[in-house]
């Protein structure tokens, strides 16, 4: 008996039917969250501590980046680092020049200055069939069953939807050296732009930062 035999010879149709959803709402709330690409840092920084930290989201947001720079604050404050929202400094957001963010770093007081801004919003459209293929019956009923069964979802009227990918780019520099400490790339998908978003995403990056034993 081959193995896909076996499977439905032991799985009756109404668990196969009952796993498939399942794997496929995993599937979907996996897709929902967010990961690292990539992070790196720099060996060479010997510094005990990062503390305090300027957190500077930069967006055309001003909501938005007050939420962010607020959800990272609490979050190195929970860490026992002290840290600081750019926005209580700078209301109008940090102008792109080196007196202006002097300026805010003077008065925040901080040793290190954190910086996340919008790398890419990749939009990209699929095609949702009718038919869900996945664990029917269409597998048990041979390659003559199998064909028309999968024929009809590709050419059924189906949808069209669209999925989101957004990449973001974070970065701490020392500020006395003006050196880069740690960079770190993140991707989400169909994120939707609230607290509870950012603090999935931030503790991601606050993980990453223990296990580089900056924090």
């Amino acid at each position: 008996m081959t193995n896909l035999k076996l499977f439905f010879f032991i799985f009756p149709m109404k668990t196969i039917q009952i796993i498939s959803l399942f794997l496929l709402g995993t599937l979907l709330l996996n897709c929902s969250s967010s990961r690292l690409l990539s992070s790196t840092s720099d060996p060479s920084f010997k510094k005990t501590a990062i503390e305090p930290v300027l957190v500077v989201g930069v967006s055309e947001d001003e909501t938005k980046r007050r939420i962010y720079e607020d959800t990272f604050t609490d979050s190195f404050i929970a860490t026992d680092s002290n840290a600081i929202a750019s926005y209580t400094l700078s209301k109008e957001g940090i102008e792109p020049d080196e007196a202006a963010l002097r300026e805010v770093i003077k008065k925040s007081g901080a040793k290190t200055i954190l910086i996340t801004h919008l790398v890419s919003a990749d939009e990209k459209d699929f095609h949702q069939p009718d038919n869900l293929t996945i664990g029917t019956k269409s597998y048990s009923s041979g390659l003559y069953g199998y064909y028309p069964f999968i024929y009809q979802s590709v050419y059924s009227a189906g949808s069209y939807n669209s999925t989101t990918k957004v990449t973001l780019e974070t970065s701490l520099y020392d500020i006395e050296t003006e050196k880069l400490i740690w960079t770190a790339r993140s991707q989400s998908i169909d994120p939707v732009m609230t607290r509870k978003y950012y603090q999935q995403l931030i503790d991601l990056f606050i993980s990453d930062l223990k296990a580089k034993n900056l924090l």
